[in-house]
């Protein structure tokens, strides 16, 4: 009989023991976007957002774990998930109400842009590239913006999976124009042995969302929310997040 207590006491005191273990570690999730977040070469997390997540959990006091995974793998997981958070979300009107938002992380304009040698190219707005084709990633908030502006896959619109194909489809002329901004526009070309010097911005769209989010989905606790947002606020007041894009270099 003693025996039966014990393992039943034994249960009881792993089972909350597991539960205390989850709600107080939290995942945060970004796709592959140097210099913001990456995997290195011993394929750890590495970047400025992940500097600035390591550090408003540290200051929350907040166990973590971070990966980098696909853009709509970290989407549908942060938003299905408790206590899961994107950490670069582009913060739009149609995500308003489907996420907690955290805090603004980073903040970036975009532009069409196209190859500077196409003197064809003449865009005073973003109606003009109507008679031309732009290309950008399937899923981002780019493809909606897009259509919602009267472009289509039938006629101007090239919807890519990932970005190494856009661009080799912009510098091989078969598309005329990327929506996007200019968050690791250098690496991203580089690192598929192109330059950044023959291209150019042709139009900043001037009402396209801008602002880069730490957010979480609607099951996760409104303490644990409440807790980051005043940790990103005390980082960004003490200073640390500044000196963390003055050592990036942006």
């Amino acid at each position: 009989m003693k025996l039966k207590y014990k393992v039943i006491i034994l249960l009881f005191f792993l089972l909350g023991f597991n539960n205390t273990s989850y709600s107080n570690s939290l995942l945060f999730v970004a796709e592959n976007l140097p210099p913001y977040h990456y995997l290195d070469d011993e394929n750890k997390p590495k970047g400025f957002l992940i500097e600035v997540v390591e550090a408003v959990c540290e200051t929350a006091g907040i166990k973590a774990k971070i990966k980098i995974i696909p853009f709509a793998r970290s989407y549908k997981t942060t938003k299905d998930q408790p206590n899961v958070f994107m950490f670069s979300l582009l913060k739009t009107p149609a995500r308003l109400l489907e996420f907690q938002w955290i805090g603004q992380s980073y903040k970036a304009a975009a532009f069409l842009i196209g190859l500077k040698n196409r003197s064809d190219l003449n865009l005073q707005k973003i109606d003009d590239a109507k008679r031309h084709v732009v290309g950008t990633i399937r899923g981002y908030h780019s493809e909606t913006y897009l259509k919602q502006a009267g472009f289509t896959s039938e006629e101007n619109l090239y919807l890519a999976v990932r970005y190494e194909q856009m661009w080799h489809m912009l510098f091989k002329k078969r598309i005329d124009f990327i929506l996007t901004n200019f968050i690791a526009l250098e690496q991203e070309m580089s690192s598929i042995g192109l330059n950044k010097e023959d291209i150019k911005a042709y139009v900043q769209l001037e009402d396209f969302p801008s602002e880069l989010h730490i957010a979480t989905g609607l099951k996760t606790p409104i303490e644990t929310v409440n807790r980051l947002k005043e940790a990103l606020t005390k980082i960004k007041n003490k200073g640390t997040y500044q000196k963390i894009i003055d050592k990036w270099g942006l």
